[in-house]
């Protein structure tokens, strides 16, 4: 909680505040999205009073800088999470008319929070709750367990006003739920969760209330289990994959269609699902063909964009790759096959994947070695939390590029624990590529404070920035560029 009394001794005013959040957003990143919900739910009343005592304070940040509308919508968020009603109403009415995407499962939240009266407020707002907690799943959040909070929350919170002495909407709200998991295969309220909930009985209703939080505080705050990771080089050999990959040039979209013609013979709605939009550890080579197919093109674009803006010099540079949270690869391919576009001859010494899923990072060596044959690689079987200093092989190049595709918008990690690990082991000079999807702006913040630890760095280039939400780029594709160069 040390976090917490730092921001409570930089909030006596709003210039003391934006300064510690401009200088250590990344650790109040970790601090409201990386923390287990136990222990978040054990400092609920600190949380709460921190808002409640610095309302004027924090409701006169510059909302115009970015890293403070992301501090808001932080305590939005968490002022849901642990149901702190009063400042998630002040909280959300202070961001409602601004320029600021605040996410559709918090859209659903106001709906059960803000403006209810009767219990038919309650019922009359379900449909509306339900689509905006089914967009949020299928394409903000990186799994379900938030959505599925906010729909229990909701259904106690209707339990908590009127179990007493209007039973009959309890069960009313409960049979819209039930005809929302009979009637959609893919609902987000497929989980052990919901069914566990609409279990509980609520003739005692007050007890009902605390058996459901219960409930969903142990869902959320269950462990997750960490595969078991290969220390070993790891590398894809003796398979179909490797005979087709052998027939085909070292160009990105002719070793993509391998995996579209493949995933053509497979297809379904429930591999793609399984990919858990792209954030999943995969396990199965179905996935892997699924991935490439739906997701492939889009990762080349991002990417080609963004290498177009390295500056020319740099591809005459000798330099070490290290490709973050690497999957099959697609990041190291497409900067391969952008050299040779280009007509670039750049000596890449040595290639470092990073991935947790085995399967993945085997086939992302395989790609690696059919694009680059001479290319020293270097596998980490890890989770980016997992990675320590030892893992990191230390080389006689200065010059690294490091590449961060569809990674850094992900709150599974610290961000903290990473921006340590990359600081103490890449010293000289340091190009990053940094690309993700546009999901909202808190999440486009976690981006920005990575960005922003380097820039405090003497020698600092900021390169390339771009903010593209749907329709200003690629038809629904969206994207966050950052480009930038560091010397360590």
């Amino acid at each position: 909680m040390i976090v917490l009394e730092y921001l409570q001794n930089a909030s006596g005013n709003v210039t003391s505040l934006q300064n510690y959040l401009s200088d250590n957003f990344e650790q109040v990143y970790d601090f409201f999205t990386h923390q287990k919900h136990a222990d978040l739910l054990a400092s609920r009343d600190k949380l709460n009073r921190y808002i409640q005592l610095n309302r004027n304070v924090i409701l006169q940040l510059d909302i115009g800088n970015k890293t403070n509308l992301a501090f808001i919508s932080l305590l939005l968020d968490i002022s849901e999470e642990l149901g702190l009603l009063a400042p998630f109403r002040f909280l959300y009415d202070h961001l409602k008319g601004k320029d600021y995407n605040i996410g559709e499962r918090l859209k659903a939240a106001s709906l059960y929070l803000i403006g209810v009266n009767t219990a038919d407020d309650y019922l009359s707002r379900y449909e509306a709750v339900y689509n905006h907690l089914q967009l949020s799943s299928e394409t903000e959040e990186d799994n379900t367990d938030k959505v599925l909070m906010t729909m229990v929350n909701y259904y106690a919170q209707v339990i908590h006003d009127f179990g007493e002495f209007n039973t009959e909407k309890v069960f009313e709200l409960k049979a819209k739920i039930e005809k929302s998991l009979s009637e959609y295969e893919f609902s987000f309220l497929h989980s052990i969760i919901i069914e566990d909930v609409l279990k509980v009985d609520f003739g005692n209703f007050s007890n009902a209330y605390a058996i459901i939080h219960e409930l969903l505080d142990s869902f959320l705050g269950r462990d997750v289990v960490k595969p078991a990771y290969k220390k070993d080089f790891l590398l894809e050999t003796g398979t179909e994959y490797c005979e087709l990959i052998a027939g085909v040039e070292p160009k990105f979209k002719a070793v993509r269609q391998i995996s579209v013609n493949k995933y053509q013979l497979i297809k379904s709605d429930a591999i793609f699902n399984s990919l858990g939009r792209g954030v999943a550890i995969l396990t199965d080579e179905s996935q892997l063909y699924a991935y490439m197919n739906s997701y492939g093109n889009m990762h080349y674009e991002k990417l080609i964009g963004a290498f177009k803006k390295l500056p020319k010099s740099f591809f005459e540079t000798e330099t070490d790759m290290i490709d973050w949270g690497c999957g099959q690869a697609m990041a190291s391919m497409t900067y391969i096959d952008f050299l040779s576009q280009i007509g670039a001859k750049q000596d890449i010494n040595k290639l470092t994947l990073i991935e947790p899923s085995e399967i993945a990072l085997k086939r992302a060596s395989l790609h690696v070695r059919s694009f680059s044959p001479a290319t020293d690689i270097h596998t980490i079987n890890k989770d980016l939390d997992a990675l320590a200093n030892a893992d990191i092989l230390k080389s006689k190049t200065h010059t690294h590029i490091h590449l961060f595709s569809n990674i850094l918008d992900i709150d599974k990690f610290s961000l903290t624990a990473l921006l340590k690990l990359i600081e103490s082991n890449f010293p000289g000079e340091n190009y990053f590529v940094c690309v993700s999807p546009y999901i909202n702006d808190t999440r486009t913040s976690r981006l920005d404070a990575f960005v922003n630890f380097f820039s405090k760095k003497k020698d600092f280039t900021s390169i390339d920035k771009v903010d593209n939400r749907p329709g200003q780029w690629k038809g629904t594709w969206t994207r966050v560029v950052r480009v930038f160069k560091v010397d360590l």
